[in-house]
């Protein structure tokens, strides 16, 4: 890694130089985006198709906040198990509205609901992307490492995540509530199948080292709109 950079960011990426405090002030002064994941009770798919227009409409409200919207699949996709919101919205209380507001939720659909304060690495957006007519997958999970682990790490993590850069339609960090802290990630990308998204996952370098907790979770994912 060059003198220039210590950080591990490459080169256009706004984080590129930033370490410490300054890279936490980053965080906190970005505006607040939020990942949500909706998980449907069992035995509610007629709900959920007869509120599924709602909800396109519902989230079609929101416009540009809208960064990225869809739904958690089986893995052979034939069977929806929730849905799935990335928003940038104020602040937690705005996150709980507009929970509270969507029309599956209102209707009592979900069996649990997770709200995690996020960052979008490059504010690419879902309606950016090119979609190429794979698979897409979400994953998700809590950091198990030390802040001296992922600086150890992050240069090879932001290199190996270059080699993927077309297949993301966006990914980022899971902050702390107040947004300094790194502590998980959320990330969306489209491959051929199952066994290419748990290559990637396997060879990521902060996986393959440990740098997850156990729960972490790959799970199939289709475009809401």
């Amino acid at each position: 890694m060059s003198q220039g950079n210590m950080t591990g960011y490459l080169p256009g990426d706004p984080r590129y130089g930033l370490s410490g405090e300054a890279l936490r002030n980053y965080y906190r002064t970005k505006p607040a985006q939020w990942a949500i994941y909706c998980w449907d009770k069992l035995g509610t798919e007629a709900t959920r198709r007869a509120l599924l227009q709602n909800q396109k409409i519902y989230v079609k409200d929101f416009g540009e906040r809208v960064i990225g919207y869809g739904h958690f699949v089986s893995d052979d996709g034939r069977d929806t198990l929730g849905t799935s919101f990335f928003m940038q919205l104020d602040d937690r209380a705005a996150a709980d509205a507009f929970v509270a507001g969507e029309p599956m939720s209102k209707a009592g659909l979900y069996q649990r609901v997770e709200i995690h304060r996020w960052s979008n690495s490059f504010q690419k957006r879902q309606a950016d992307y090119r979609r190429k007519g794979m698979q897409q997958f979400l994953c998700t999970g809590p950091k198990s490492g030390t802040p001296e682990f992922f600086r150890e790490h992050l240069h090879a993590h932001e290199s190996y995540f270059a080699s993927y850069g077309d297949s993301f339609i966006f990914r980022g960090p899971i902050r702390s509530a107040d947004g300094a802290d790194n502590i998980g990630t959320a990330l969306l990308l489209e491959l051929p199948d199952r066994a290419a998204v748990d290559k990637f996952w396997n060879e990521e370098p902060f996986a393959k080292n440990g740098g997850y907790q156990s729960d972490s979770r790959i799970v199939r994912w289709m475009f809401g709109d």
